[in-house]
C-alpha cells in the first residue's frame, strides 16, 4: 500500500538525518571549493528568482558583489552586466551551499567547509560578517563593508582554516546539542553555540596564528560577533538534510527558503524541484521608533534550514528569550514547540529541551501532516529593509501553498 510505503520511506529519511555527522573541516575561498562556482557568478538565497523580480536587499547585494570582486567599477556599469547575463546569478541550494539573509555568495567568499562523515556529503555556508544593521547578507555594500569584507578573507578566513585543521575539525552536532541545554535554538539565538566553537578553537588559534595582531583581531571578532557560528550551524544542517534528500516515497521536507519575494520547500521524494508561494511578512520588533511594517521586506533567507532541522521556531521552549521579539511568554514558547510536533515525523534525541522535562525535539517536517492539520511551519527569524539593512527580528509562518502543492504533486507522481 502507498501508506506503508510513505511510512518505510519517512522513517529511511530520517534515519539518513539523523545519523549524519556534520563537521567543519576547513575554509576556503567558495571558488576553490563550491560546486559549479566560476569567478562571474553570484549566488543568492533561494528559491530561483529572475533580476527583473528580485527585492531591494537581493538586487543591492548582488551589483555589491560584483563590485567587490572587481568585475565592475560602478553600481552602474555592474546593473548593466547583470542585464546583459555577463553575470550568472544562481540560487545558493542549487550549489549545496546555504547564506543568511540575502545569501550572497562570489568567488572570492570565504566558505565554512562542512563534512558530512557518516554519508560522504558536503555543504558550504560564508563566513558570517558579524553583528550590525548594513551587512551585505542585508543587502549593502559600501566602502567600510567591502574593507571589512577583504579582511574577513584575506585575514580571518586563514587564520581560522589553521585552527580547524589544528583541532582536526569541529563537531557541529555536538555544539548544537549543547548549546540547545544552553538556551539556544540555533536560529535566532546561537550565542551559546558561537561560544562553545570559539573554546573548541581558542588554543589552536594561539597555537598556529604567529601574527598577533592579527591574532587579537581575530579574537575580538569572534568574541563579538554572537551569532557568528549560525552559518555553521545553517552549513551542518544542511549536509545532514541532503543526505536525506531523494528517498522514493518520502513526504519529509528536505529544505526551506525564501528569496523575499517566494517561499520554497523541496521534498525527499520529489527531487530537486521547489514548490513556492508568495513569501510571508514577518511579525516582530522593530529596531528603531521609524521603522514599521511598512518599511520591511517579504520574510528571506536560506536560515529556514534550522527549522527544516527542527531547530529555531520548533524548540521555541528551549530558548523563551526568543518571545521577546514578539511580546509573547514562556507559555507561548511551549506552545509552538508542542504544536511544531504534529507536523513532524519523529523526534531527535540528540536535541533535548530542558523546559519539556528534557523531551526530544520535533523533527522531520512532514506536508501531509501540515496540509492535513492546517498548521504550517513556524520560522525565528530578521526582518530586512525593503531595500536594504536589518531592522528587525521576530517569527514567521511559511505559506501553506507550497505543502498543498507540493502534496499535489507527490500524489500525481506516486498515486497511480
Amino acid at each position: 500500500m502507498l501508506k506503508d510505503k510513505i511510512e518505510q520511506a519517512n522513517k529511511k529519511a530520517l534515519d539518513l538525518f539523523l545519523t549524519g555527522r556534520p563537521t567543519l573541516v576547513d575554509v576556503r575561498p567558495a571558488l576553490d571549493v563550491v560546486p559549479g562556482m566560476k569567478k562571474n557568478m553570484v549566488l543568492h538565497s533561494a528559491p530561483p528568482v529572475a533580476w527583473a523580480d528580485m527585492c531591494g536587499p537581493h538586487r543591492h547585494g548582488v551589483i555589491g558583489a560584483v563590485l567587490w570582486e572587481g568585475l565592475a567599477d560602478n553600481a552602474t556599469d555592474a546593473q548593466a552586466m547583470i542585464e546583459a547575463g555577463d553575470i550568472l546569478i544562481e540560487p545558493c541550494h542549487h550549489h549545496d551551499t546555504v547564506g543568511a539573509g540575502t545569501g550572497i555568495t562570489s568567488a572570492s567568499t570565504p566558505m565554512l567547509v562542512v563534512d558530512n562523515l557518516a554519508h560522504g556529503n558536503r555543504a558550504f555556508s560564508c563566513l558570517s560578517e558579524g553583528g550590525g544593521l548594513q551587512l551585505l547578507k542585508w543587502g549593502s555594500y559600501d566602502d567600510k563593508i567591502a574593507a571589512h569584507m577583504h579582511w574577513q578573507a584575506e585575514t580571518l578566513a586563514p587564520v581560522l582554516q589553521k585552527a580547524v585543521k589544528a583541532v582536526d575539525g569541529v563537531d557541529i552536532k555536538n555544539l548544537i546539542a549543547k548549546a540547545v541545554q544552553m538556551g539556544d535554538e540555533c536560529h535566532n539565538r546561537s550565542i551559546a553555540t558561537n561560544s562553545l566553537f570559539f573554546n573548541e578553537i581558542a588554543v589552536a588559534l594561539y597555537d598556529t596564528c604567529e601574527d598577533r595582531k592579527a591574532l587579537t583581531q581575530c579574537v575580538q571578532f569572534l568574541t563579538e560577533a554572537d551569532q557568528f557560528f549560525l552559518h555553521g550551524i545553517m552549513a551542518g544542517v544542511k549536509a545532514m538534510l541532503d543526505a536525506a534528500a531523494n528517498v522514493e516515497y518520502s513526504t519529509m521536507v528536505t529544505a526551506m527558503a525564501r528569496n523575499g519575494v517566494e517561499f520554497g520547500i523541496r521534498v525527499s521524494g520529489l527531487g530537486d524541484e521547489w514548490y513556492t508561494a508568495p513569501a510571508n511578512n514577518v511579525d516582530g520588533l522593530f529596531f528603531r521608533s521609524e521603522w514599521g511594517p511598512e518599511d520591511a521586506a517579504p520574510d528571506l533567507g536560506d536560515s529556514a534550514i534550522t527549522e527544516t532541522a527542527g531547530l529555531g521556531g520548533f524548540i521555541q521552549a528551549a530558548a523563551p528569550t526568543v518571545q521577546s521579539y514578539v511580546n509573547g511568554s514562556m507559555r507561548d514558547a511551549i506552545a509552538n514547540t508542542q504544536q511544531m510536533a504534529t507536523i513532524c515525523i519523529g523526534a531527535n534525541p540528540d536535541i533535548q529541551i530542558p523546559t519539556l522535562d528534557f523531551a526530544p525535539a520535533p523533527v522531520g517536517i512532514d506536508i501531509r501532516k501540515v496540509v492535513k492539520t492546517g498548521v504550517p511551519p513556524l520560522i525565528d527569524t530578521a526582518i530586512t529593509h525593503r531595500e536594504q539593512g536589518l531592522i528587525g527580528a521576530g517569527q514567521v509562518r511559511a505559506p501553506m501553498g507550497c505543502f498543498e502543492s507540493a502534496l499535489k504533486a507527490f500524489s500525481s507522481r506516486y498515486a497511480s
